[in-house]
C-alpha cells in the first residue's frame, strides 16, 4: 500500500503552509488577544479564495473536492501559525459538510456555494447547551416541525464563530420520546 501524498496534497500543503507564515503568523497573537473579528474575517475570506473553505465539498456546490487527507495538511498548516484561524476553518468546513450529507437540494443550493466562496465569511455549529455539555443525547433543545419549516426553542452556548456566521447548524432534538432523544440538524 502506497501512502505516499498526492501531487494536490502536496500543493495544498505547501499552499497552505505559505499562506499561515505569510498572513497568519504576524497576526495571530494581536487576533488573539484583540479579538479583533475584522482580521478573521479578512483571514477567513482569503482562505475560501484558496479554496479551503470548502476542501470536502462536491465542486458543482463550489467546493474543492480534496478530500479529508487534503484537510487534514491544510488545517495543520494553518493551525501552526494561527489556532484561531484554524477553529474557523475547520468549523465552517465542517458546517458544509452536515449541510452536504444531510441538507435538502434547495438547502446545498443556497447555502454551501457561499460557504464556500467566502460570500458567508464563516458557519457557525451549535450543539454546546449549559445542561449536555457536546452531548447530542442530553440535549434538551427542541425542533419541532411547522408549516413552511421549524420552530426552534431551547438555548445554546460557545458558538464559535457566531459574530462572522452566515449559517448556523443547530443541533435539537425532533423526537423527545425515542431513546436518549433523536438528534437532528437544522439550518
Amino acid at each position: 500500500m502506497d501512502l505516499s501524498l498526492t501531487e494536490e496534497q502536496l500543493m495544498i500543503q505547501e499552499t497552505a503552509r505559505r499562506f499561515a507564515d505569510a498572513e497568519l503568523a504576524p497576526h495571530a497573537a494581536e487576533l488573539d488577544l484583540t479579538k479583533d473579528y475584522s482580521r478573521l474575517a479578512a483571514n477567513c475570506r482569503k482562505l475560501a479564495e484558496l479554496g479551503f473553505m470548502g476542501l470536502n465539498i462536491q465542486g458543482e456546490y463550489g467546493g474543492s473536492e480534496a478530500g479529508t487527507v487534503a484537510f487534514s495538511l491544510a488545517i495543520t498548516e494553518v493551525a501552526r501559525r494561527c489556532a484561531s484561524t484554524a477553529v474557523t476553518m475547520s468549523v465552517t468546513n465542517m458546517v458544509a459538510e452536515v449541510i452536504q450529507a444531510m441538507g435538502t437540494e434547495a438547502q446545498k443550493q443556497q447555502y454551501l456555494p457561499e460557504l464556500c466562496s467566502g460570500a458567508f465569511t464563516a458557519g457557525s455549529f451549535c450543539l454546546t447547551e449549559s445542561s449536555a455539555g457536546s452531548d447530542p443525547a442530553a440535549m434538551r433543545s427542541r425542533a419541532d416541525a411547522v408549516e413552511g419549516g421549524w420552530r426552534l426553542s431551547g438555548t445554546k452556548q460557545w458558538i464559535t464563530s457566531a459574530e462572522l456566521a452566515g449559517v448556523f447548524v443547530v443541533w435539537a432534538v425532533t423526537d423527545p420520546e425515542a431513546p436518549k432523544g433523536k438528534a437532528s440538524a437544522v439550518f
